[in-house]
C-alpha cells in the first residue's frame, strides 16, 4: 500500500469519528492510543476523563509531534458528505483542522518505529475550547528532553515560529428596567453599551500590520428581554490579539483609557501569552531544509497549542498540511497527497534531529 493510500485510509477513519466539543472523545482517543500501542510505543494518558490527552514515546529524547483531534461543529452550508473524496481531495469537518496533521503523525510513527528513531507523539482533544489538555500533557518528561516540538496544524508547510497573544473578555453595562413607552423612567443598558463601544472604534479598526499591532474585535453582543422593556443589562464579548511587546494588563489598560473607568464591568474570559522561537536555531533550519526552499518562516496572528508548551521547551514551531484559511468552514478539505507528504517530512525531520 502506498503512503497516499495509507493516508486516505487513516484520514477517513479519523474524519468519520465525530469529535466536536459536545461529542464523546472516547472513540477518537482510543483510536490513536491503540494505534500507538500497536507500534510498541509507551503511551501515557493525561487530562480529563472526557477530554483525554496522550503522549506516546518511542525511545528517549526525540522530537515531539503534536496535534489535536477535536473539531468545531460541522455546521451548515455543506455541499459534500463527510469523508467524501473528489479528485484526491477529502472533504469533512476536521480534514484540514487538523485530522490531516494527526493522520500524518500516525503514518510518520510507523516509519520511525521501523527505522528505530526516537520520537514522541502528543494528541489532545480540547484545543478548540480550552487547550487544557496540552497544558496537562506538557508535564510529560518527554517535553523537557525534546530537541524540538512541532505542532502539525495547517500551514501549507510554511514554518510558524511566532504567535500573537490572546485575551478574550466581556464588557457588561447595567441599566434599570421600565416600560418602553416610558423610557425616561429607566436606564437603557444597550444605549450605554453603544456609547462604550463607540469609544473603542479606532481600536477595532483593522491595523495596517495585523502581525505587529493589536487587533480588537467585538464578536458577540446580547441584551434585553422583550421589545417593550427597557433593557437592564447588556454584555459584549471582545477578542484581542496582541504582539509580544504587549501583555493582557497592557491591553486592559488601553481599553480603560479609551472608555473611562465607570459605567461598565470587565471580566477576563480566556487568555494566552504570545509565544516565539528564534528562527535562526538549528531546529528551525533543519525543518526548512527538510520541507524545501519554498517554505517560509512566519509569524501569525492566531494561537495554537504551541503556546501551551513554552514553559517546558523553547524550540517550538508549527508546520503541517492544509491551509490555515481553510479551517472552520463548510466543505472543509485537504489534499490527501499533502497528508502523505507531511508524514514523509515528519519522519525525515525526526530522523535528522535524532542524528544531532
Amino acid at each position: 500500500m502506498t503512503m497516499e493510500s495509507k493516508a486516505e485510509k487513516v484520514l477517513t477513519e479519523l474524519v468519520l469519528m465525530r469529535s466536536q466539543d459536545t461529542d464523546p472523545m472516547g472513540p477518537v482517543a482510543d483510536y490513536v492510543s491503540k494505534h500507538m500501542k500497536r507500534l510498541g510505543m509507551d503511551v501515557r494518558r493525561y487530562g480529563k476523563d472526557d477530554k483525554p490527552s496522550f503522549v506516546g514515546e518511542h525511545g528517549k529524547g526525540g522530537v515531539i509531534l503534536s496535534g489535536h483531534l477535536d473539531t468545531v461543529p460541522i455546521g451548515t452550508g455543506w455541499t459534500k458528505e463527510q469523508g467524501e473524496m473528489v479528485d484526491g481531495v477529502m472533504y469533512g469537518r476536521g480534514t484540514n483542522d487538523m485530522k490531516g496533521g494527526c493522520a500524518a503523525m500516525l503514518l510518520a510513527a510507523e516509519k520511525l518505529v521501523a527505522a528505530g528513531v526516537p520520537f514522541a507523539l502528543c494528541f489532545t482533544t480540547d484545543e478548540e475550547t480550552s487547550m487544557d489538555g496540552a497544558g496537562a500533557a506538557s508535564k510529560d518528561p518527554a517535553f523537557l528532553k525534546a530537541p524540538a516540538v512541532v505542532v502539525t496544524e495547517a500551514t501549507e508547510f510554511d514554518i510558524v515560529v511566532r504567535e500573537k497573544g490572546l485575551v478574550q473578555f466581556s464588557i457588561t453595562t447595567k441599566g434599570k428596567p421600565a416600560h418602553a413607552s416610558m423610557p425616561h423612567l429607566g436606564e437603557n443598558a444597550i444605549a450605554k453599551m453603544v456609547s462604550v463601544l463607540s469609544k473603542l472604534e479606532d481600536v477595532y479598526r483593522p491595523p495596517k500590520d495585523p502581525l505587529e499591532q493589536m487587533t480588537l474585535c467585538v464578536d458577540t453582543i446580547r441584551g434585553g428581554t422583550a421589545m417593550n422593556v427597557i433593557p437592564d443589562e447588556c454584555v459584549a464579548e471582545v477578542d484581542v490579539r496582541y504582539p509580544p511587546h504587549m501583555s493582557t494588563q497592557a491591553v486592559l489598560e488601553l481599553v480603560r483609557r479609551k472608555i473611562g473607568d465607570k459605567g461598565y464591568e470587565v471580566k477576563i474570559l480566556h487568555e494566552l501569552d504570545p509565544v516565539g522561537t528564534d528562527q535562526d536555531i538549528e531546529a528551525v533550519k533543519v525543518m526548512k531544509d527538510v520541507v524545501g526552499p519554498k517554505a517560509k518562516v512566519l509569524s501569525v496572528p492566531y494561537a495554537t497549542e504551541m503556546v501551551m508548551f513554552k514553559g517546558v521547551n523553547k524550540k517550538l514551531m508549527v508546520c503541517g498540511p492544509g491551509e490555515s484559511a481553510g479551517c472552520h468552514i463548510p466543505d472543509e478539505k485537504i489534499r490527501v497527497a499533502d497528508v502523505a507528504k507531511a508524514a514523509d517530512i515528519y519522519a525525515e525531520y525526526c530522523s535528522r534531529m535524532a542524528k544531532g
